[in-house]
């Protein structure tokens, strides 16, 4: 498939950018009367304040309660990239939340706990080269080390945050240095626990997931025998050790598993019968009886990417398990089952590419070249089967669906897709009910050699947000439209000469009510972070015709 030209647009970072936050002002009547609403005009705000000449911010998250934005940038020292907090009101400067970093350092990773009232960071803070785990309030104070005395060579690799913000889990060689365990430690500091089970010589944990009801952790270790990857359960706050996974064949694996939403399962894929043969198979999330999920493979067959449905009853992957080298996806009850395939006849050397189920639980969208070999369209069907029905429009000689450019909104009533769906080489956004039905094409009109990228659909699901070198040809901005269709208008400020908005940073509150993105906006070559809000841009009154289904 050929694919647009993102160059410009995927610039930098290695991190996931999530939602940022935006202001709602309010002006004084002149005269020092009482507070009154601004006129409803856009407002854009720097959040990232002062900043040193060619200063970059590269990674930015909101709080959970969308208040604040925590960032990272090498706002003092070049190329030393610190953690800083700021108001998503702009209402009040910056704090940095991390201690002093030296050049070329950086914070390892990041997040916000679920309460908004901590972020929890590994950092070379203390020792250079050396990563620990603190915890800092989110709008600044003394930070506390969480993780115990390292080892001289050990270090802090990777951690999680319960989801009730209770507990922080990590991986470390905080024993031994070159062992990786798995460590648990209240989130405001106390006694840290080792939570895997004795590793044998050469053993690691390699990765771990916490349940959703943050009462227990999987993790995956080569804790029996050296270089063979097991399935663990373990109390978050330490106990006994269950295995999961059933007897594994000579030189079978557990590859990667997932805790159901009801944290009652985990569903994980491994070569446990036949080696080098990929299943996949359920098992209650405290150990018991383990289900194969997926059908018999032919031969050369295995199964590839899953995923368990929102509301925990289904699986749903994709697999060569009728014809070797032909990749088609498949539901399947979480614990076993009748096995369905969803997807239409393929035509000769179609595959299933990519797929996401729907919030609701009640349908799978995915991308196929399904009706002509190389041209990949959009399909959705219901997650137990049934018939299902292309969702683009008919498209130009040469024409594709972007098969990783595509998403659900979360209401589940519609799908906003990428294509060079009018024109070949021009990348468009469309948006189109989850069941079929009219399609509407969401940006506004291109200029030439313009092309608009990565849509990201707002909570509310009212809007979507997206990049597109729309006025300019090579100067990326950010725009938002109804999810309906409507006005296109453009969030960030005036660019200087040569600036771009950083083509992944665009992000909306959890709330919906802000957009916030990275540019060069003010001063070419410093990365800044900017907030925009306006409640007649974001929320305006939407009108979206009903569709017979």
């Amino acid at each position: 498939m050929k694919r647009a030209n993102h160059c410009h647009i995927l610039q930098v970072t290695r991190y996931l950018l999530l939602p940022v936050v935006l202001i709602a002002i309010m002006a004084l009547l002149a005269g020092g009367g009482p507070a009154a609403a601004a006129p409803t005009a856009q407002v854009n705000v720097k959040l990232s304040g002062t900043m040193r000449p060619g200063g970059r911010v590269i990674s930015l998250v909101f709080s959970p309660d969308s208040r604040r934005v925590v960032y990272m940038a090498d706002a003092e020292t070049a190329e030393a990239y610190e953690l800083f907090s700021a108001p998503s009101d702009g209402g009040s400067p910056p704090v940095r939340l991390s201690g002093l970093l030296p050049f070329r350092t950086q914070i390892g990773q990041y997040q916000v706990t679920p309460d908004s009232a901590h972020v929890i960071y590994a950092a070379p803070q203390e020792t250079a080269g050396v990563d620990e785990l603190f915890v800092v309030p989110i709008a600044g104070g003394p930070s506390l080390k969480l993780n115990s005395l390292l080892p001289t060579g050990g270090e802090v690799s990777f951690f999680r945050i319960s989801p009730d913000a209770a507990q922080v889990v990590y991986v470390g060689d905080q024993q031994t240095d070159g062992v990786a365990e798995l460590f648990s430690v209240p989130i405001a500091g106390g006694p840290v626990t080792r939570l895997n089970g004795p590793l044998t010589a050469g053993g690691n944990v390699d990765y771990f997931l916490i349940s959703p009801d943050a009462t227990r952790v999987v993790y995956y270790a080569d804790q029996q025998t050296d270089g063979v990857v097991e399935l663990f359960s373990v109390p978050i706050a330490g106990g006994p050790v269950t295995r999961l996974n059933g007897p594994l064949t000579a030189g079978g694996n557990v590859r990667y598993g997932f805790i159901s939403p009801d944290a009652a399962r985990v569903v994980y894929r491994a070569d446990q019968q036949r080696d080098e043969v990929y299943e996949l198979y359920s098992v209650p999330i405290a150990g018991g009886p383990v289900t194969k999920l997926n059908g018999a493979l032919t031969t050369g067959g295995d199964t590839h990417f899953y995923a368990i449905s929102p509301d925990a009853a289904r699986v749903v992957y994709h697999a060569d398990q009728q014809t070797d080298d032909v990749v088609e996806v498949f539901s399947v009850p979480i614990a076993g089952g009748p096995v369905t395939r969803l997807n239409g006849a393929l035509t000769a050397g179609g595959n299933i590419i990519n797929y996401f189920i729907s919030p609701d639980a009640a349908r799978v969208v995915y991308s196929a070249d399904q009706q002509v070999n190389d041209v990949y369209e959009l399909y959705s069907v219901p997650i137990g089967g049934g018939t299902g029905v292309k969702l683009n429009s008919l498209l130009p000689d040469g024409g594709d669906v972007d098969y990783y450019g595509f998403a659900i909104s979360p209401d589940s009533a519609r799908v906003v897709y990428s294509a060079d769906q009018q024109s070949d080489e021009i990348w468009e956004l469309y948006s189109v009910p989850i069941g079929g039905g009219v399609v509407t094409k969401l940006n506004g009109p291109l200029t030439t050699g313009g092309g608009a990228y990565r849509p990201v659909i707002s909570p509310d699901a009212a809007r979507v947000v997206y990049v597109a070198d729309q006025q300019t040809d090579d100067v990326v901005e950010v725009f938002s439209v109804p999810i309906g269709g409507g006005t296109a208008t453009r969030l960030n400020g005036p660019l200087t000469a040569g600036g771009d908005v950083l083509g992944n940073s665009p992000a909306i509150s959890p709330d919906s009510d802000r957009v916030a993105y990275i540019a060069d906006q003010e001063t070419l070559g410093s990365l800044e972070l900017f907030v925009t809000f306006d409640d007649t841009i974001l929320h305006p009154p939407v009108f979206i015709p009903l569709v017979r289904r």
